[in-house]
């Protein structure tokens, strides 16, 4: 699934640079339509937010059972909190919380995507990241699919989260045409909350860096046509 064509050596003296990297094409042409016809519509995303400094993920069945008042009163207080530059909100279906989904006994798209999940965390692509980044003790990882719609948002961070091992963040982007008027840039900054620079979303590009990098998703403005997607994770140290 992976592009064989990948100068792994070439790759791997550029990430060293700055513990940054954009792959272009990273998976095979054929591989990398089926996960973009897939994102648009066989996954059963779920909204993933912070309230109150708590993480919270809501089915569209669970959203359309909240109230106005409950649904407005939820959005403030997510917006009181990005106001502040704190939390997220987008949609996403995670490969962690994944039990039994019905939907895959009968949905080819849906469970070639499951396919893509588990050939993320293979043996083949986790050794092709351990040769790009030269981190040797990595030995796993936590995919999830993304999908960032009109007044959707990741605020300013990083993806040092003590426990979890993560080493690299990985986004594979699976947007076609995107405009960078839209928002959804991934945006980095210096220590100080300074803006470094902001790699626009692009289809079948992979880009990893290093956990220690602050970054952001910015915020999808409302005239966007269409939604920003992605196959995003880390790629994790654990024994």
């Amino acid at each position: 699934m992976i592009n064989p064509n990948l100068d792994t050596s070439k790759l791997a003296q550029s990430f060293r640079i700055d513990e940054r990297l954009m792959i272009d094409n990273f998976l095979l042409p054929e591989a990398a339509e089926r996960v973009h016809d897939a994102c648009l519509d066989s996954i059963p995303y779920s909204l993933q937010y912070v309230l109150d400094g708590q993480y919270q993920s809501k089915s569209p069945e669970e959203i359309a059972k909240l109230s106005p008042q409950e649904g407005q009163d939820i959005n403030t207080r997510i917006s009181a909190a990005a106001s502040q530059g704190v939390g997220f909100l987008y949609d996403a279906y995670l490969k962690s919380k994944v039990k039994a989904d019905p939907e895959r006994a009968h949905n080819e798209k849906l469970a070639f995507l499951h396919h893509v999940f588990n050939y993320i965390c293979s043996e083949e692509v986790l050794s092709r990241i351990r040769d790009i980044t030269g981190d040797d003790d990595i030995t796993g990882a936590e995919p999830q699919y993304t999908r960032f719609s009109p007044g959707h948002f990741l605020t300013r961070h990083q993806d040092v989260v003590p426990g979890r091992e993560r080493r690299i963040v990985f986004m594979l982007g699976m947007s076609k045409d995107w405009h960078p008027d839209w928002g959804g840039l991934l945006q980095f900054y210096e220590e100080n909350g300074t803006p470094r620079d902001a790699w626009v979303p692009r289809f079948n590009v992979l880009s990893i860096f290093a956990v220690k990098h602050i970054h952001a998703v910015t915020y999808v403005t409302p005239y966007a046509t269409a939604p920003r997607l992605c196959l995003s994770g880390w790629f994790v140290a654990r024994a």
